[in-house]
């Protein structure tokens, strides 16, 4: 409602003009339980709001911060003593924003993504993380675990080592493999490519300077 004041005849006369209801503004709810629970609502966020997020896990290292899911059957099967260890499984919720335009800005989705992680951290799941914008995406990066000692300890990215791969003609997944490979002999930590959308056949010439490593990677998908 707006309010207009005017002069008539020597009096003052409030008149009233009725604005255009405001849409309320809508929202999603995200509501996930599963081993990894940030990671999936994060994909439910990015099928909901668009946008890229990339998300690496905490390195689990505490036999608090994971259970045992093999079945009775698997147990039967194995040696005494096997088990089929996995992230604790946990619980993260939200209700998520959407614009009436249904235009989500980069800030929407980084404020998005805070919100997922305040509902990690609120239900005390293993490990915390922080949020950046880079490369014109989000990435959500551990930043702490519960280490095998019992003591919380900083983690930091394997993907923020700096590399150099020669330019060489490879397969898409070759080059991402030789960028993992670079951070392997960097880090001491062995990485693969478990499922990639681009036919192995797909080539292309790239290399990297002393660059971050997943600068390169966004560099290659562009």
């Amino acid at each position: 409602m707006t309010k207009m004041m005017r002069l008539t005849g020597g009096a003052l006369v409030l008149t009233l003009v009725l604005a255009a209801p405001l849409l309320a503004q809508a929202s999603k709810g995200i509501a996930v339980t599963a081993p990894r629970p940030l990671w999936d609502a994060i994909n439910a966020l990015e099928a909901a709001a668009g946008g890229t997020v990339n998300y690496e896990d905490v390195p689990y290292e505490n036999p608090a911060d994971v259970q045992d899911y093999s079945t009775p059957a698997q147990r039967a099967a194995q040696p005494q003593g096997w088990q089929l260890l996995g992230p604790v499984t946990g619980t993260v919720t939200a209700e998520i924003p959407v614009p009436a335009n249904g235009a989500v800005t980069a800030n929407d989705l980084l404020y998005d993504v805070n919100l997922l992680l305040a509902s990690y951290r609120q239900n005390h799941l293993p490990g915390d993380f922080q949020v950046e914008q880079a490369n014109g995406m989000l990435y959500v990066m551990a930043t702490k675990v519960l280490g095998a000692n019992g003591v919380v300890r900083t983690v930091t990215s394997p993907m923020l080592t700096v590399i150099t791969i020669p330019t060489a003609d490879r397969s898409v997944v070759g080059t991402v493999q030789a960028i993992f490979d670079a951070v392997g002999k960097a880090t001491g930590l062995r990485i693969g490519v478990a499922t990639f959308p681009f036919w192995p056949s797909q080539r292309v010439a790239f290399g990297a300077t002393a660059e971050v490593a997943r600068d390169a990677l966004a560099r290659l998908f562009a």
